[in-house]
């Protein structure tokens, strides 16, 4: 071993190493066996196709992520490339895990300098303590085991604010200045993994002029932290500012000489070093891959994408100072956007949530009366990330209005849990701090006192215990949750399905992320079905998106790319929108002219670009290719087609005759038992999340609709064989079991019908003992019992699930039905009032309401 090498293996702290080991492999070890088998719902195909082929993924645009994607894809660790992209996930949150026991355990020993017994046990757990309630948390968890860029993120952060302590032993010193120049370089290249990882930097910024004088004093440092900052407001300004301080900084160093002026260089100049990734996005665009989202080729179209605006012209700060939401849903409990509704189960049952709550308080407390310049840095950290972040993203509640466009804000479509996963991380360290802080308590305790010390060194033994056994809770959480993707191909097959339900070159329009993204994965990973175009009505909605349709993609749009792309136009009531260049021909839109978003009065609502855009396709198509809707698609976006739809799978083909919305039996019996593929969607063992079992109903659905048919031709065999395939493939929805129990009914088999309404109830039973926390599972029970005459158990269950989602209109209606039924009629009252506060648009749920109480 070379002598060097030796040296400094002898000087370090070699137990701490082979603990940081540890946890690595313990965390690694976790994820690997949870791991996803292949792709994820929502934006993991996005992020795995364009890792593979080199795209450009959504504003704005991870170019870094992508970059180390591609990588990941080349190293064959796994026979499925989307397995080698996942496992960069897991093998991103190990290293950090071990890193943030590095930190939690430098931490420590900035306390004191004394290295005594209970000292020790203190900061070696507190470091697995907190690394490990991080590690097994549950949105922490959700990260690493999918392709998402989180995973990345976080090591940056963490490895961010590993640099800034070590800065702060260093610091005076060339190679404390050395430090902050990789720093600098790391922050602004790590923007393009998440932009989130930059949130550290203001923290890092004050604690470094808090803690060197000289740099507080120097306005050199503070023009180049400023400058550095500007990334987060808009791209113009920081680059011109960034130029401008470069440029100075050289000068004054060349005439002056000045060590201070060479510092503020190195800091910007390495800084834009790192930025420089993002240069990435127009070279790889100006080759046209196949997956382009915002077509970032020029100047124009780069600030636009690294900006954000596809998701709207207003700033992110700006549209701060309006709620979007009320407090009480954004920092309360809420469904999809409740801060705290996240947080009291993210490392162990909700019932316990005091126990993180009090160990976090007690290390915020150690550190600061230990450290208080570390304490306060820390406390900035976690407050950033939580109620920083929670007043900058603004979630919706969907009881608000927007104020400039008068319309209601729809609730966020998924659990936004994951923005929160730095303040997640933060507090798990805190969490571990108070550890260390306990027993480091605990030991100055039994250094007071004399005697029975046996005793009490042996209660100190078992308080360590119980503290290492914390962690296991957490665990057990994470493990027998839906962070266990093991076995999970449902997103995969789902999409399959899609794909299988179209004809040969058709087009289909789908709706959002989950029936578009990882169709993307499979026609560009896995080479299925590249034949067939898909259309996102939401990107429908863009001129560069339309104008890849055209041109590269060859869906028929008779345009010429002049009248595609957008130009500003003000309305009568001086609202300014995109509309062409010119002006379209009047047989595609009728009496309107330009393609710009107007009210229907005979429809009641705003027809958008991308509903004219599906019009234009259509008769620009002239049949030539088989055209779709998926079954996603809600029918308020199918342009009133419905007399033109014939159902084929998981799709509705448009046809030119009016047909009465039927269904093609034959194709779609064969495609439903013969093509479609259903792995792990009824194993019990496969973990389901809210979403996916939101998703899964689609399943039976559709055998029920099939069966439908065969019930109008007087075929009831058929229909039921239908349903009954239906329960074998998904047995945990509820109305295939409600329908066969009316059918039995009505032919007068009374044994049979309470024989598949008990079958129903056992297996829901089933699901609602294993996973307790799916509303969806508890909701389906409600409905069972209620139709087997358990009222008193139905209530229970669908008011448990109204209370945890009070935004899910199945179980609300379910228990109004109830109550009515039952002639409950104030409870009925007292839940439709709630309701409407929630739901204020609800014109059913108001007239519902308006006649309970003309009875009452």
């Amino acid at each position: 071993m070379d002598k060097r090498i030796k040296d400094w293996w002898t000087k370090q702290d070699q137990l701490n190493i082979f603990i940081s080991i540890l946890i690595f492999l313990v965390s690694f070890l976790t994820y690997l066996r949870t791991m996803a088998p292949t792709v994820s719902f929502w934006d993991c195909g996005e992020f795995i196709a364009c890792s593979y082929i080199l795209g450009i993924p959504h504003p704005p645009g991870t170019p870094l992520f992508v970059l180390i994607g591609r990588l990941s894809t080349l190293i064959p660790w796994f026979k499925e490339i989307a397995a080698r992209m996942n496992f960069l996930s897991v093998l991103g949150s190990s290293f950090t895990i071990a890193l943030t026991y590095l930190l939690i355990v430098k931490l420590f020993n900035r306390w004191t300098k004394e290295e005594g017994y209970w000292w020790r046990v203190a900061k070696y757990v507190g470091g697995v303590v907190g690394s490990l309630f991080m590690g097994f948390g549950l949105t922490y968890w959700s990260n690493s085991v999918e392709t998402e860029v989180y995973s990345l993120a976080m090591f940056l952060m963490v490895l961010l604010v590993y640099l800034t302590i070590l800065w702060s032993e260093k610091k005076g010193t060339p190679k404390g200045d050395r430090i902050l120049v990789l720093i600098s370089y790391l922050a602004l290249l790590s923007i393009g993994v998440h932009m989130t990882s930059f949130l550290v930097m203001p923290a890092i910024f004050l604690f470094v002029i808090l803690e060197d004088k000289s740099k507080l004093k120097d306005f050199r440092f503070w023009m180049a932290g400023l400058v550095l900052g500007l990334v987060m407001m808009a791209l113009v300004p920081f680059l011109v500012m960034m130029g401008l301080w470069l440029v100075l900084s050289l000068i004054m160093f060349s005439v002056r000489l000045d060590y201070r002026w060479y510092l503020s260089l190195a800091l910007v100049l390495v800084g834009l070093i790192g930025f420089s990734v993002h240069a990435y996005i127009p070279v790889r665009s100006s080759l046209d891959p196949a997956i382009d989202e915002n077509d970032p080729d020029d100047w124009a179209s780069i600030k636009y994408f690294l900006e954000r605006k596809q998701y709207g012209q207003q700033s992110m700060i700006s549209r701060m100072f309006y709620r979007r939401g009320s407090w009480e849903h954004q920092f309360g409990v809420y469904p999809n956007m409740g801060f705290w509704g996240f947080f009291r189960e993210q490392y162990m049952d909700k019932s316990l949530w005091f126990l993180p709550l009090l160990l976090g308080a007690f290390g915020i407390y150690s550190q600061f009366s230990k450290r208080r310049k570390d304490g306060a840095f820390f406390l900035i950290l976690l407050l950033l990330s939580t109620v920083g972040l929670t007043l900058y993203m603004n979630f919706a509640d969907g009881t608000r209005y927007d104020p400039q466009t008068g319309e209601l804000i729809r609730l966020e479509v998924r659990e936004r849990d994951y923005f929160w996963t730095p303040g997640f991380m933060f507090f798990a360290m805190l969490m571990g701090l108070g550890v260390g802080g306990l027993i480091g308590k605990f030991g100055e305790f039994l250094d007071k006192i004399k005697s029975p010390k046996l005793i009490f060194k042996a209660c100190g033994y078992v308080l360590v215990l119980v503290l290492l056994f914390l962690p296991s809770l957490a665990f057990d959480q994470g493990f027998n949750s839906p962070n266990n993707r093991r076995g999970n191909f449902i997103p995969y097959d789902y999409s399959y399905n899609l794909l299988m339900s179209c004809d040969k070159d058709g087009i289909m329009f789908t709706n959002g992320d989950n029936d578009t993204f990882p169709l993307w994965f499979l026609q560009e990973v896995e080479k299925i079905r590249k034949d067939v175009r898909i259309i996102n009505l939401s990107l429908l909605n863009t001129d560069w998106y339309i104008l890849q349709l055209k041109n590269h993609m060859k869906v028929p749009i008779d345009l010429s790319d002049e009248e595609i792309k957008w130009t500003k136009v003000r309305l009568d009531d001086g609202r300014e929108v995109d509309r062409p260049a010119k002006p379209f021909y009047d047989q595609l839109l009728g009496k309107e002219r330009y393609l710009v978003p107007y009210y229907d009065n005979q429809k009641k609502r705003v027809v958008g670009l991308q509903d004219q855009m599906i019009r234009i396709i259509l008769l620009s198509n002239q049949w030539r290719y088989p055209v779709y809707f998926s079954t996603t698609v809600s029918p308020e976006f199918r342009l009133g087609l419905e007399d033109h739809l014939i159902g084929e799978g998981f799709a509705y083909l448009i046809v030119p005759e009016k047909t009465q919305m039927t269904v093609n039996k034959e194709l779609t019996h064969q495609k439903y038992w013969e093509v479609y593929r259903y792995r792990g969607v009824g194993d019990i063992n496969v973990r389901k999340d809210e979403n996916t079992v939101g998703i899964l109903f689609m399943y039976p659905e559709k055998f029920i609709e099939l069966a439908s048919y065969y019930f109008k031709e007087n075929q009831p065999e058929k229909g039921i064989t239908e349903i009954k395939k239906g329960i074998e493939i998904y047995p945990d929805y509820y109305r295939p079991y409600l329908i066969l129990a009316q059918m039995y009914r009505s032919q007068g088999n009374p044994e049979e019908e309470k024989k598949i309404l008990n079958q129903g109830v056992s297996r829901v039973e089933k699901l609602v003992r294993k996973y307790p926390k799916i509303v969806s599972y508890r909701q389906y029970l409600g409905i069972l019992y209620n139709q087997t005459g358990r009222n008193a158990e139905a209530e229970r269950a669908l008011w448990s699930a109204y209370q945890d989602d009070p935004t899910n209109s199945l179980s609300y209606q379910g228990l109004v039905g109830l109550y009515i039924s039952t002639q409950q009629y104030p409870k009925a009252i007292n839940l439709l009032e709630k309701w409407i506060r929630t739901n204020p648009s609800d014109q059913v749920a108001l007239r519902t309401l308006e006649q309970l109480r003309s009875m009452k």
